[in-house]
């Protein structure tokens, strides 16, 4: 409603453009206005007063000319009587030094010239006239009228400070300030600004995010195009990556809170955009833990950009997987993201390797007719993305540093010497034959899976688990699968972990603890799943020894990163250091002739977001005298 053309229509003032709003202090000179506004006698007569603040008092003029400002201020702000009693209103100097903004105590030159001699800075040290102070009879507004006798032949003087409008707006007033010296003045200090330590740069990075959306809010719409290109373009280089990384995610929530539809557009193209214009501030978002959060939809726009910097189209598939780290994203939702997978000859075999790890895709490339998987034949055969071609947007050295990403992981797969790699091999035993080596298996009756590694020292980790029947559309009841650990001699079969089986509910499965030295399997736990499909973590917490020289060990299902449960049971030292150890352990009972999917995967980052409190404080970085 209160937008300038490009944004639409504007209700309140005169129509101009961004250049012509940057540049109307020059024509009409409103940059020597702006200090006025902060005195008492200022000729301005729109009256905008912070909550428990002090009253700026604006001219209409000039503030119609900026846009939607003054729309915008009707609308969020509360109509208040026209004739302001300054012996009720904080002044502002004193409100900017009691509030610490001593970047805004620079505007004030000469403030107290407007101020009644009560008020002067040559009174201030007398305390007679503080106990004896009475009301001044020549000020502008005084009247004789009172509670008791009421208005009738009272006595009133003429306000020639009457203000034409006056709201109370609820908002920071430093950000008031810097709002209107734009609009006054053309230009904001901040976008300049240059922090020395990672602390003003924390600051600045906030401060810069809450002028950013006062600015949409109160339709400054010259400031806001700037502030976008100042966090597109600018923002990775001033505040650093982890500074800009909070940056993308708070805009991106913004964008919620928008009040305007085509500044919400505009915001969106900025963040999926700009903001992932180069590969620096495209790796600082996607590498972030916070990746996963974001909204599918949202998601989807940054995987369809034509610009996105990346090397090939496979980096889409890592993208997809990081995004669900958690394990928590529904197939549809997959299946929507791997319509921006634009795949080539080259590629076509890493996407069906890919899909075949999911279980959606059979060796003959036969997709499985399973809920949520609609639409992912057109994107195999490549119709949904007919007409568009792949992307390879990297030159110079931040191909040659793709490139050196990527022989590294796959020489670190290769050579097995990466540490995830080594832990997450698992060994397929038929008996005491050893069928196969890896990390997915198709396990049958008689069958189980042994970690190769041994775990002999305190610490936690997390196994990511996945079963699946991908032959059918509902999981065979009859089909358990124990997972846990073993911690003994295939002779002595000691193991601890949890049974998984279907419920009589499709989409449900229920997880019970079961240990060797326990009779029977304890109450279940339940956690959701697909029909043919269930995914959930373990994790395993193993203590220091006690002096006792027993070990303390916790186990603990989570689903969708939330602890559903947690057992501990006991092992002594000399098990774990020179015995047995300890063995992450996959084994299916009741199976028959059918196997089961099992896919394990270590899961490591993807946690959460660092926490971190910060006394902002003002926009200003330094103190001085004033």
């Amino acid at each position: 409603l209160f937008r300038s053309p490009q944004w639409g229509r504007r209700a309140a003032g005169p129509c101009v453009t961004s250049d012509m709003a940057k540049g109307i202090h020059q024509i009409e000179g409103s940059a020597r206005l702006f200090r006025e506004i902060f005195q008492e006698t200022s000729s301005g007569d729109f009256g905008i007063q912070v909550k428990d603040g002090p009253l700026f008092r604006c001219h209409s003029r000039i503030l119609t000319a900026s846009g939607g400002f003054c729309g915008k201020v009707r609308q969020f702000g509360k109509l208040m009587n026209r004739s302001a009693d300054h012996d009720l209103i904080p002044a502002p100097k004193e409100y900017f030094k009691l509030m610490g903004y001593h970047r805004l105590l620079e505007d004030l030159q000469s403030i107290q010239f407007s101020q009644p001699v009560e008020r002067s800075a040559l009174n201030a040290g007398s305390i007679t006239s503080k106990l004896n102070k009475r009301e001044d009879p020549m000020k502008p507004g005084f009247s004789t009228a009172h509670f008791i006798g009421g208005t009738m032949g009272t006595v009133k003087r003429a306000d020639p400070f009457f203000l034409a409008e006056r709201y109370e707006l609820e908002c920071d007033c430093e950000l008031m300030a810097e709002l209107l010296r734009f609009i006054y003045c053309g230009k904001m200090a901040f976008l300049d600004q240059q922090p020395d330590s990672d602390k003003e740069a924390e600051i600045l990075t906030n401060k810069m995010l809450n002028i950013c959306f006062a600015a949409e809010k109160f339709s400054v719409d010259a400031l806001y195009e700037q502030l976008l290109t100042w966090f597109g373009k600018r923002s990775f280089y001033v505040v650093g990556e982890e500074n800009f990384a909070d940056a993308f995610f708070y805009l991106q929530h913004f964008e919620h809170q928008a009040t305007e539809e085509h500044s919400r557009n505009v915001l969106i193209k900025t963040i999926s955009t700009d903001m992932l214009g180069n590969r620096e501030q495209f790796h600082a978002v996607t590498r972030d833990s916070r990746w996963g959060s974001l909204p599918v939809a949202f998601v989807e726009n940054i995987l369809s950009f034509d610009g996105m910097p990346i090397s090939s189209e496979t980096e889409i598939l890592s993208l997809i997987e990081r995004w669900n780290a958690n394990a928590d994203k529904s197939k549809s939702d997959i299946v929507r993201l791997l319509g921006c997978f634009r795949p080539n000859d080259e590629t076509k075999v890493a996407m069906s390797n890919w899909l075949s790890l999911m279980g959606w895709v059979d060796s003959k490339g036969h997709i499985a007719e399973v809920p949520g998987l609609e639409g992912l034949a057109r994107i195999v055969n490549g119709k949904a993305t007919k007409g568009k071609k792949p992307r390879s947007n990297l030159r110079g050295s931040d191909l040659e540093e793709a490139y050196k990403a990527m022989a590294a992981e796959k020489a670190q797969a290769e050579s097995g010497k990466g540490e995830d790699e080594v832990e997450a091999t698992f060994y397929h035993y038929r008996g005491k034959q050893v069928l196969a080596q890896g990390c997915s298996f198709n396990l049958g009756a008689g069958e189980r899976l042994l970690q190769a590694d041994t775990i002999r020292d305190s610490g936690l980790s997390r196994l990511r688990v996945a079963l699946s029947e991908p032959r059918s559309l509902l999981w065979n009841p009859e089909h358990e699968v124990f997972v846990g650990l073993s911690y003994g001699d295939s002779d002595e079969g000691k193991y601890f972990g949890f049974l998984c089986s279907a419920t009589a509910f499709s989409g449900i499965f229920s997880l019970r603890a079961l240990a060797s030295a326990a009779p029977a399997p304890s109450s279940p736990v339940h956690i959701t799943g697909s029909g043919n499909k269930v995914e959930f973590d373990l994790g395993l917490e193993v203590q220091l020894h006690r002096v006792d020289l027993v070990v303390t060990c916790k186990l603990s299902a989570i689903f969708k990163n939330e602890t559903i449960t947690e057992e501990v049971f006991q092992i002594s030292y000399h098990t774990l250091t020179e015995g047995p150890g300890l063995r992450y352990q996959v084994v299916g009972t009741g199976l028959g002739k059918s196997e089961v999917l099992i896919n394990l995967a270590w899961v490591s980052g993807g946690g959460h977001a660092k926490e971190k409190e910060v006394d902002y404080g003002p926009i200003g970085f330094g103190e001085g005298d004033y």
